[in-house]
């Protein structure tokens, strides 16, 4: 990360806290402003390769369930990208949690931008300028659990949460089930860059800057994941530990589970 922890934080005071009510509104505002912009000296320095993306983070909702959908199906296998209805319950149940990485753009605009553009419908930046659309590069989708590390049940969902909503939800046999509100583990479920605009660095400022905002809003004790043997290296660089094989069996199994305790150092912060 090309800056430290205090310019990180002072980055982050723009966003609002973490809370229930900022995550779950009744509509989102006409046109939203960027919870926060990623400064041109970091850009400039370290992330050449996204300059001219001008990124920027805003919280995710229910709002933003077309683009997300689109992303994680275009940034993991069908095998390991979650379904729609799962990403819909976790916006609504903890969409304080999840992050999403934008950028704006016309359709005539040069590649990649302006191909991608043309691929699906996309959502406008400004609604005095219906032309400019809002593209959503990334997202990072998380919910809470009881559990240390990343298990089945913190993987599923609730199927009648629209009829039957709870904040600590169980399966028929009593069993902790999706996100839960009193749970002292961040489960980060999905940390997606789309194909086209992976290896410029997004999805490292992206997870510095939500695993310090989770971390700064006091919600919980630790951050956990799965991840594949490859992506390791990647996410010890931004704090975590592995832990070893993780005996979660959501996609076929095969993963390692990873930790971020708060209570530890941190990670680098030249990621």
């Amino acid at each position: 990360m090309p800056r430290d922890l205090e310019s990180e934080r002072a980055t982050l005071e723009g966003m609002e806290p973490l809370s229930k009510e900022s995550a779950i509104s009744a509509s989102p505002p006409e046109d939203p402003q960027p919870l926060y912009r990623l400064p041109t000296y970091m850009i400039e320095d370290r992330f050449k390769k996204m300059k001219d993306l001008h990124p920027y983070c805003q919280l995710l909702s229910q709002e933003d369930l077309d683009d997300c959908d689109w992303l994680e199906h275009a940034a993991f296998d069908a095998s390991e990208a979650a379904s729609r209805d799962k990403l819909e319950y976790r916006l609504h149940a903890c969409g304080e949690l999840c992050s999403g990485i934008y950028t704006s753009a016309y359709s005539t605009d040069s590649a990649p931008l302006g191909a991608l553009l043309h691929t699906r419908t996309f959502p406008s930046a400004d609604s005095h300028d219906s032309d400019r659309k809002r593209v959503l590069l990334g997202h990072a989708i998380a919910s809470k659990h009881s559990a240390s590390v990343v298990t089945d049940s913190a993987m599923e969902y609730p199927k009648d949460w629209r009829t039957n909503y709870q904040l600590s939800p169980t399966s028929s046999d009593g069993k902790e089930i999706g996100h839960n509100e009193l749970g002292d583990t961040v489960c980060l479920h999905s940390l997606a860059i789309h194909p086209d605009f992976q290896r410029k660095g997004l999805g490292s400022v992206l997870l510095k800057g939500w695993t310090q905002r989770v971390r700064d809003a006091g919600v919980a004790e630790r951050i956990a994941l799965l991840c594949r043997e490859r992506f390791v290296g990647f996410y010890e660089k931004a704090g975590f530990k592995k832990l070893g094989e993780s005996q979660c069996g959501y996609a076929g199994g095969g993963w390692v589970d990873m930790v971020m305790e708060f209570g530890d150092a941190g990670g680098d912060d030249e990621l």
